[in-house]
């Protein structure tokens, strides 16, 4: 019996097998190609202009991937399934975390593909036949439709997760960072990134609580506080001093962010205003304490230890200031025997640059252990008068009058350590 051929019907599809062959000639430009459409994207789209290297990387694989799978259902006649609809909505949830613009995201499918139709113009037209293109082009625009429809619900519904929930996601990193828990450099960059937000390279970290009321017998300290009173406190020093820093912040810089932690109000502020800071603990019956120039990395440890002199400060300690600095934390946290004490930290903290000037601190030692400026300058061999100025330009430096009894113990303290 002898077996027939048939002749393909008119306008029918050709052979599954010759496209296949077209497939591997044109995989074969696939660098060229690829390098083609990240050229024309970053030449027509803006948003694509400046990328960092990392996000280059990126969006060159997801060309990549795009263009092999359009290739590969344009060699079998086949659809996008769920799971490369699930992808496409994948990269508009990463869209929108960092904050590309959608339409820009979505032109860029379309910048990509009049350039790949070009590429094939110029260098497959011997490969590819009018109705192969015709099938190639119908299954590129269904991709796109498809493909633009799952970024946009993608993107969407990341970006209300990410409105509603920006404000909790920035508590949290604000609480991670203060545990310790976003040590690595690397990794806070990129959560900051999704946030949409930056870090200052250094910044002031205050913690704040009502106080408790004082009596005769035992001056005002903190209290023991809910999460309600801490949360209160917090957020009225950080909306009062945010309003100053605002103002000399980069565009996506942090300029605040508060929370509640072991009880008690925690904040970030790019720069406090410690005239504003004292009023505001002041007026409202707060105390604090204030640790400036803090960095990601040393948080962990500067929040413990403010944490821990807002609660075992002494008396004598509120009796003369509301809102402890770190010298004040440095001493109380090696008095008390935290774990985190240094005495190497504690004259640098206490004495500031005064901390390696010899005649400042033969001075400050030799009024410790004396009556009055003129014993202390009999001690020394020079004049009451240069023992005077001393003391003024200590007090003028460290905002510390060495007379008042924490202070002088804070002085004591502070040689106590540099020479042990």
């Amino acid at each position: 019996m002898t077996k027939k051929t048939v002749p393909p019907a008119q306008g029918a599809a050709p052979p599954v097998a010759d496209r296949r062959g077209a497939v591997a000639r044109i995989l074969a430009d696939e660098t060229g190609m690829v390098d083609a459409f990240m050229a024309a994207i970053a030449r027509e789209i803006p948003a694509y202009a400046n990328l960092d290297a990392r996000q280059l990387e990126e969006v060159r694989s997801i060309i990549v991937w795009t263009l092999r799978r359009v290739l590969e259902l344009w060699s079998v006649d086949g659809a996008l399934g769920p799971e490369d609809i699930r992808m496409f909505r994948g990269v508009g949830a990463v869209r929108a975390r960092d904050a590309r613009p959608l339409a820009a995201v979505l032109r860029a499918y379309r910048v990509a593909a009049l350039a790949f139709f070009d590429r094939i113009g110029e260098r497959f037209a011997d490969a590819v036949s009018v109705r192969d293109l015709s099938a190639l082009a119908r299954v590129w625009l269904t991709v796109l439709d498809q493909s633009s429809e799952a970024i946009f619900d993608g993107y969407e519904s990341t970006g209300r997760v990410l409105s509603e929930d920006r404000e909790r996601s920035l508590r949290g990193l604000l609480t991670d960072l203060l545990l310790g828990r976003q040590s690595h450099a690397g990794t806070l960059r990129a959560r900051l990134r999704e946030l949409d937000a930056e870090l200052p390279s250094s910044f002031d970290l205050m913690v704040v609580s009502p106080a408790a009321p004082a009596t005769p017998a035992a001056p005002a300290s903190p209290a023991a506080t809910g999460p309600d009173q801490a949360e209160r406190a917090a957020a009225l020093v950080t909306a009062a001093l945010d309003a100053r820093a605002a103002g000399a912040a980069a565009e996506l810089e942090l300029t605040s962010l508060h929370t509640v932690m072991d009880g008690v109000g925690v904040a970030l502020v790019k720069a406090v205003d410690v005239t504003l800071l004292d009023r505001l603990v002041t007026g409202h019956d707060l105390t604090g304490a204030l640790l400036t120039g803090v960095t990601a990395a040393a948080a962990p440890r500067d929040h413990r230890i403010a944490v821990h002199g807002l609660r075992h400060a002494s008396p004598l300690v509120w009796t003369e200031r509301r809102v402890l600095d770190r010298g004040d934390l440095e001493v109380v946290a090696l008095v008390t025997g935290h774990p985190d004490a240094d005495p190497g930290r504690v004259a640098e903290a206490v004495l500031g640059p005064l901390a390696h000037d010899a005649d400042t601190r033969r001075t400050l030692d030799a009024v410790i252990y004396s009556d009055g400026a003129p014993a202390a300058a009999a001690r020394l061999h020079v004049h009451p008068q240069t023992v005077r100025y001393r003391l003024r330009r200590l007090a003028a430096t460290t905002g510390r009058d060495p007379r008042t009894p924490w202070n002088r113990f804070a002085f004591q303290t502070a040689l106590l350590a540099s020479n042990s």
